[in-house]
Formats: structure tokens, sequence, C-alpha cells
């Protein structure tokens, strides 16, 4: 499924093989996998395995967390999209490190979160966030999005936001 969903900066788009060696290399940088998991960087196989899952997940659920494409360079700067949860559907994002402090998370994800409502039905999008990524932290309540709880998740403290569909 091809996602029709562009912002002023960025295009969204689905996952092919140019995109593997930019994203690998956002997946290998230590500071910007510090709040993923266990903030450990990834190997390529793993990121090969997201990717994978991925373009699975698009054409079976048509959603996934899609491959970002900053428009002044045409450059993969990350990713933006959702996975399913228990309760609805789960947001996340993740940029590459000169991508921070711009604004395009937050772009990214206001584009996604619409496309959920809008597109997609979904009637609840939820957000998990390590308590210390105080930049997520930002984007998510930029987003309308309010804490719920917190929990465990491999020994580090998560915070799980949640959003409504607007009627």
């Amino acid at each position: 499924m091809t996602i029709p969903l562009e912002t002023e900066r960025l295009i969204f788009q689905d996952w092919t093989a140019t995109d593997l060696e930019p994203f690998h290399a956002l997946c290998a940088d230590p500071s910007v996998m510090q709040f993923v998991g266990d903030g450990e960087p990834w190997s390529r196989a793993r990121t090969d395995q997201f990717v994978a899952t991925a373009r699975e997940m698009s054409q079976t659920l048509g959603f996934c967390r899609w491959p970002v494409i900053y428009k002044p360079s045409s450059a993969v700067i990350g990713f933006c999209g959702f996975v399913p949860a228990s309760d609805g559907a789960e947001i996340g994002w993740r940029l590459a490190k000169e991508s921070w402090g711009r604004g395009l998370a937050t772009e990214a994800a206001r584009a996604v979160l619409k496309h959920g409502f809008e597109t997609l039905g979904f009637q609840r999008i939820i957000a998990t966030v390590q308590a210390p990524n105080t930049a997520s932290i930002r984007v998510v309540e930029k987003l309308g999005m309010k804490a719920e709880s917190t929990f465990q998740r491999g020994g580090r403290e998560v915070i799980l936001f949640s959003i409504s569909r607007p009627n």
C-alpha cells in the first residue's frame, strides 16, 4: 500500500531497498537509540528485520512505521507511523540526530496522527515513551496526548500517553 501523505517538509513512502543504508546509519547511532528498547544500537540484521516487518504490516494492515523523507535533500531521515496495540494503534517515530530540534518529529507525528484518525479510522492512538526522553514527551504533548500511566519495560520506566478520535 502506498501512503498518500506528505507535509510541507516531509514525504512518507513505502520502504525501498535504498532506504536500508541511511536507516541503518541512524539505528546504529548510540545517541538516537538511547531511549529505544534497551538503549543499544541495532545491528544491520536487526534493522533489516524492522524494515521487513514494516513492509509486511503495510501490505497486511495498511499501515506501518513509514520511512520519512526530508524534501529539501530527498534523504531518509527516520520513520513515523503505527504498530498495532491492544486497544488501538501505537504511534512512534525515530529521526536521525541531524534532524533533531527543527520540529520535524512534531510535523511528522501530527500528519501521521491525522492520517490515523481520518483515513485509517482509529478510535484511539497511544504512544509509549521512556520517562527520560523529554524530547519525545514534548512531541506527544504537542499532539494533545495525555499521560495515562507508567510501567516498567525492560527495567526502564515508560509513560503511556493516549488520545481519542475527535468527535
